[in-house]
């Protein structure tokens, strides 16, 4: 019996490796595989057949459709590694052990970038109608066939619509041809298609780009002279000087203002990368035009030093919270629901204000930037609940309200989908935000993490099992920056101050991202590596201080007046989570260093006493949570953070906080 059943599937292998129709169409390839009857061909044969004939009424002049089999009890797919120098499209079918028909079609030969990889269907019987999956199957193909076979008519229906669009090219109706706008000469349907899938659906509106960043630095402008008392004392320059000590490199410096002045720096960079963000500008161009803001900011401030932290905190710190925020802002836009959009426009307010210009003109909201309509994959979580803990520096026990949004996003279509995908993702890849807050007494602690992946390669191979569930993996591997904030406390006070916090903007690292699927189990996790411009109140300043009288005199006036010091460090970010039906458990690291910079001070000429000073920050968080609705959760966290600094003559101080938290969480 295994003989005859070797020998009959040989048979079919072999005749249908013959094309079934030696037509000019295009070449299919059909692999035909059945867990339901794996050992018989009577199905397989007779949905080859079914195809073949579908494909040859559907498509003008006939098709090549070349069928075989495969066996599902290995699914050995043996011949079809070089298909893509034969075949233009591989499609697959598989009826499943519960009598369903799992199907869909690779694209092998690209022509352009925004050809289709791949698409799939599940078909099964009707229950409440007679139509059987393989009617649904074959009208589904229909369509497919058809599609193939006048892609070039939808392409081109589709570039006469978007010739209006076009910046290179135009659509000459009377002669039927689209013509390059800048020779004048026709162009091929193919060579206009490319040529529009290179330009940019962006449509940039530089002239309410420039009108909003005016209002933000003219309220800037504004605050800063209402309060030019308190400025007074950052004054080194008159306008004759600062010119000179511009050109001669000496007004080059490190500012010692205080915290949250340089706090308002990254978050006023927030305010430009967005405002350009929301008017149509990529990420390059809106890190730009948040570093010529910033710029002229400094040069507006011409009493003062031209701050070498504030232009890295406004535009880089600022475009990574921007394009965080955009991001999300984006995703959530998505979701079509009113607690959905009022975060979204919260969170980013010049996307509020243009989406509301733009309806308000009669035109579609997103008319400013498109790319905010495109199909992002997402997983935003908003968190409340409270949280108890002690503070490194305060061993008394603190109950406090604890809030706080945890998300990620990738810009990738069909995402967690079945399918075979490898490109390079560029013009931001994914984005992941951590964003908390708690009461604190009536302060309030901070933390933020922005971590932006400019660019990555990415992979994922997605399959289903006769389960349905989802097995393979999606990865993509590229690099990124971080800005990370954790403050601990805000009294303004020098070193014998009961507050903590460590900052950081992340200049360049390499990052990492993947999610695998198995048996119902969704394992992700990431790795990210930065180096890091730091801004850190020195842990083992007080104890220094206490150690060695008056010498923090001598040390810079930054360290003098708020106990912090600009510097040079690395982190390393990472997460893994285990997800299986309704709970969920992981696991989240940072880890943090930092030496201080004894270069470029302002007053650096004062400073007598060179102490350097290190610092590291190692923050782990385990957590679990079950779901009790499709979106609402309930979370358990726990959290260590270990704090350590030293100073150059051997002064060494450690500090650990321990929190606990108990969460709703709301799962868009």
């Amino acid at each position: 019996m295994k003989l005859k059943f070797l020998m009959t599937t040989i048979m079919f292998i072999v005749s249908s490796l013959t094309p079934l129709y030696a037509g000019a169409g295009k070449q299919f390839l059909v692999s035909i595989g059945d867990l339901k009857e794996n050992q018989s061909m009577t199905w397989k044969k007779r949905t080859c057949d079914q195809i073949y004939n579908l494909a040859n009424r559907v498509i003008d002049g006939g098709a090549n459709v070349t069928c075989r089999t495969f066996d599902t009890d290995s699914f050995a797919a043996t011949g079809v590694s070089d298909a893509s120098t034969t075949y233009d499209y591989h499609l697959r079918i598989l009826r499943t052990s519960k009598n369903e028909i799992d199907a869909d079609v690779v694209k092998l030969r690209r022509v352009h970038d925004s050809d289709f990889t791949g698409v799939g269907w599940k078909f099964k019987d009707g229950t409440t109608s007679k139509i059987s999956k393989e009617s649904a199957m074959a009208k589904a193909l229909g369509n497919f066939f058809y599609y193939a076979d006048h892609e070039t008519a939808f392409k081109a229906g589709l570039l006469v619509n978007g010739a209006a669009e076009s910046n290179e090219f135009a659509y000459d109706q009377k002669k039927g041809k689209f013509i390059d706008k800048i020779t004048g000469s026709p162009m091929s349907i193919d060579a206009a298609f490319t040529r529009f899938e290179s330009e940019s659906p962006r449509k940039k509106n530089y002239l309410r780009t420039g009108i909003q960043i005016g209002v933000i630095l003219s309220a800037g402008l504004a605050g800063y002279y209402a309060a030019l008392e308190l400025s007074r004392v950052d004054f080194d320059y008159s306008l004759s000087g600062k010119l000179s000590a511009l050109g001669n490199g000496s007004a080059f410096a490190f500012d010692d203002n205080a915290k949250t002045a340089n706090y308002g720096h990254e978050f006023a960079g927030v305010l430009y990368a967005q405002a350009a963000r929301a008017n149509g500008f990529n990420t390059l161009e809106s890190f730009l035009i948040a570093f010529a803001s910033s710029t002229v900011w400094e040069l507006t401030e011409y009493r003062e030093v031209f701050a070498i932290n504030d232009q890295i905190l406004t535009p880089l710190g600022g475009y990574l919270i921007g394009e965080s925020s955009y991001q999300l802002a984006c995703s959530l836009l998505q979701k079509n629901s009113t607690a959905a959009k009022v975060l979204a426009y919260a969170l980013n307010p010049a996307l509020a204000a243009n989406h509301g210009i733009d309806t308000l003109k009669g035109k579609d909201k997103y008319a400013s930037q498109l790319d905010c309509k495109k199909e992002r994959w997402s997983d935003i979580s908003v968190m409340l609940g409270l949280e108890v803990g002690q503070k490194a520096y305060d061993p008394k026990t603190n109950v406090n309200a604890f809030a706080g949004i945890d998300a990620t996003v990738i810009n990738v279509e069909n995402y967690e989908e079945a399918g075979k995908t490898r490109k390079l993702l560029y013009d931001t890849a994914m984005t992941k935000t951590q964003l908390e807050v708690n009461s604190n007494d009536g302060a309030m602690d901070l933390r933020l993490i922005a971590q932006v992946v400019h660019a990555a390669y990415f992979q994922k191979n997605i399959s289903t099992d006769e389960n349905g569930q989802k097995l393979g993996y999606a990865v993509q591997i590229g690099l990124g920056s971080a800005s990370s904030w954790s403050d601990r406390g805000t009294t303004e006070l020098k070193s014998k101050a009961n507050e903590d916090f460590y900052g950081t903007v992340s200049i360049l690292g390499a990052t990492a991202h993947a999610d695998l699927f198995y048996k119902g189990y969704r394992v992700s996790a990431d790795l990210a590596f930065y180096g890091d411009f730091t801004m850190v109140k020195s842990y083992a300043l007080s104890k220094y201080d206490a150690a060695n009288p008056g010498a923090v005199d001598g040390l810079s006036s930054v360290m003098q007046m708020h106990g912090y010091y600009w510097g040079l460090g690395t982190s390393t970010i990472a997460s893994v989570s285990v997800q299986k039906g309704k709970w969920e458990v992981g696991y989240n690291v940072q880890y943090s260093d930092s030496s201080s910079l004894d270069w470029r001070l302002r007053h650096e000429e004062n400073i007598t006493n060179h102490t350097e000073f290190k610092d590291s920050m190692f923050v782990n968080r385990a957590y679990v949570s079950y779901a009790i609705t499709k979106n609402l959760k309930i979370k358990l966290m726990e959290e260590i953070i270990t704090r350590s600094g030293a100073a150059s003559d051997g002064t060494e101080k450690e500090g650990t906080e321990y929190r606990t938290m108990g969460l709703l969480e709301y799962q868009f």
